[in-house]
């Protein structure tokens, strides 16, 4: 979803422009506060200062008023936590609905930046109740909030949907720019097309506004489209000559999404030391922890160039960086996804709720006239009492079912049908604990499919999801009932094999690596060749703990990428120190060790 976690600084550049005017004093400088809290953070905070020491002056509604833009301050500095925890209160006490609104848009903003997605979508929720109370501006607000939070959460048509709703009414020039940003966004995402010319009017109309930020989202989503269409060279030139002012807004993500196209499109035309520059600025700018599509794409270019260059051990470590942030931001992915659907599932569970309160205040109504009625009536209060009864198991049955599958949608990949890295992982150590307790032997195997990449980029993203499903299908056929087999990253599996030997285990991992190979992506319409390269480890030479297993079956999976790739290898513990052997012996098994690794 590149570009849609900077659109949420959209949102909050935006959040607090709404404000009634009034004319008391106070309320001139509160308004005048809440006018330039975008523009000029240097004096809106000064406002705030004199506004906080005349709070005495103000009225209550003006005193929430003041909260809304003490919060909005906290979070700009990124003091999220107390932010949230006075804008909850706020947005429970606030009697003017414009406040209480403007409130849970903030907490929206704020938990979404702090990857608290469940918390964002509750409180987007609970705003929605309150749009037909609110003025037409303050409304408009919400439309573009919810739009960048969608794109975030990898919903663009529910994205386009508030983009064309705030396209279809009357509002401010530059609330008409922020929708076209969420419009063009979402629609590329949705199939990869734009208006090209509607798309350079929108940046036109932008950059009239001075809205840098927007201006140069749409712009990179342009300079994208061109690179999908064969216009490499134009999308490098507009992104260069916008390169200044993205670097000036200081916007981290903004700075990141830039540079990972511009590195993309350097690797593409052969220009490897531009692809690094932008590549190793992403990595200067990543917040420890964070996970992102930008940080994906600079480790991969790293890996790609200094793979090129011939630099082994660079690479093997630039390799092994790039799959941590691959599996990271696969992570973060399903937590939007696992906080969409659960949201959804709250949502579902309080209309039952509330219908079927409805239906219990109808039954105690017609209760109170059958006790004055006749036979018929009671009999037919028996009978309306048996709906309800059905109506209430039906809803349980419903809720148990749902229940059901989200527990699958946490414990599932969505595109293989296989355990995700934490069920497989989960489900080994508890075998792996068994066959400990049993003396028994257990093998891990590591799969990591060669040049993926090349599939995705020549033949499209349908085919590699093709090829993805297709090795789980072969790798399926060779599991026993008891043995374990999950994709635990973008293009790596793992298998745990339960009372197998090392000889078996080679047997089984050779068997994957021949059928992987026997793949025709023709039929998925891609002339690239499938292959994997394997690693495998037994517990004889591991141990039992599931950290270990995985990290020595990814040090051997390592030695066949760099003995060639398509190949198994069997990790073997490094060989242990001699008595007598010299210090000059010793250096050299350890740099050998190294190069092992």
């Amino acid at each position: 979803m590149r570009g849609s976690s900077v659109a949420i600084a959209l949102g909050l550049a935006a959040l607090l422009s709404a404000s009634g005017a009034c004319a008391a004093p106070f309320s001139e400088a509160l308004v005048q506060a809440d006018g330039v809290r975008a523009t000029d953070p240097q004096r809106f905070s000064a406002l705030l200062a004199q506004l906080e020491a005349r709070r005495s002056e103000a009225t209550s509604t003006e005193r929430q008023h003041l909260r809304l833009l003490e919060n909005y301050q906290r979070v700009i500095r990124g003091d999220y936590q107390s932010a949230n925890e006075d804008l909850g209160h706020l947005f429970d006490e606030a009697v003017e609905p414009d406040v209480k609104y403007r409130a849970g848009l903030l907490i929206a903003n704020s938990a979404a930046l702090t990857r608290d997605f469940v918390t964002g979508l509750r409180y987007l929720d609970s705003t929605s109740a309150l749009a037909g109370r609110v003025s037409a501006e303050t409304r408009d607000l919400g439309d573009e909030v919810a739009g960048t939070m969608f794109i975030q959460f990898g919903r663009p048509a529910l994205a386009l949907q508030h983009a064309q709703a705030l396209l279809a009414r009357k509002t401010t020039p530059r609330t008409r720019c922020i929708a076209e940003h969420i419009r063009y966004e979402a629609r590329y995402l949705i199939d990869g097309t734009v208006d090209e010319s509607g798309l350079q009017n929108a940046i036109r109309d932008c950059s009239v506004q001075r809205e840098t930020i927007a201006v140069n989202l749409l712009r990179n989503t342009l300079a994208r489209y061109w690179a999908k269409n064969s216009r490499g060279s134009d999308a490098v030139a507009l992104l260069e000559r916008s390169l200044p002012e993205v670097e000036s807004t200081g916007y981290k993500r903004l700075i990141s999404e830039v540079r990972s196209t511009l590195a993309d499109l350097m690797l593409a035309r052969g220009d490897a030391a531009a692809a690094v520059e932008h590549a190793d600025r992403i990595v200067s700018l990543d917040d420890k922890g964070a996970a992102s599509a930008a940080s994906v794409t600079a480790h991969r270019v790293l890996y790609e160039v200094a793979l090129q260059r011939g630099q082994l051990d660079k690479a093997l470590r630039q390799y092994r960086e790039y799959a941590e942030a691959d599996k990271a931001y696969l992570d973060d992915v399903r937590a939007r996804e696992y906080a969409f659907r659960l949201t959804q599932y709250e949502l579902n569970q309080k209309n039952q709720s509330i219908a079927l309160l409805k239906s219990q205040n109808q039954l105690l109504l017609l209760q109170q006239k059958a006790a004055n009625a006749s036979a018929w009536n009671t009999r037919l209060a028996i009978a309306l009492l048996l709906v309800l009864v059905a109506s209430v198991g039906y809803w349980g049955w419903r809720a148990r079912r749902m229940h059901g599958s989200l527990r699958a949608l946490a414990e599932t990949d969505g595109l293989t049908g296989l355990s995700n890295r934490r069920h497989f992982r989960a489900r080994s150590e508890a075998a792996l604990a068994l066959c400990a307790q049993r003396k028994r032997p257990a093998c891990v195997l590591l799969f990591d499919l060669d040049h993926f990449k090349q599939i995705n980029d020549q033949c499209g993203h349908s085919s590699g999801d093709w090829v993805l499903r297709e090795v789980a299908r072969v790798g399926r056929l060779h599991c026993r009932e008891q043995d374990l087999f999950g994709r635990i990253g973008g293009e790596e599996f793992a298998m745990t094999l339960v009372d197998c030997d090392a000889d078996a285990a080679m047997r089984t991992a050779e068997a994957c690596r021949r059928a992987i190979a026997a793949i025709d992506a023709s039929e998925a319409g891609c002339g690239q060749p499938v292959a994997a390269s394997v690693g495998v480890v037994t517990t004889a030479a591991s141990g039992y703990d599931y950290e270990a297993l995985i990290a020595h079956a990814d040090a051997a999976m390592y030695r066949s990428k760099v003995a060639g790739r398509n190949r198994v290898t069997l990790y073997e513990r490094p060989p242990v120190p001699q008595p007598g052997v010299t210090t000059v012996i010793d250096r050299r098994n350890a740099e050998a060790m190294l190069k092992q690794y």
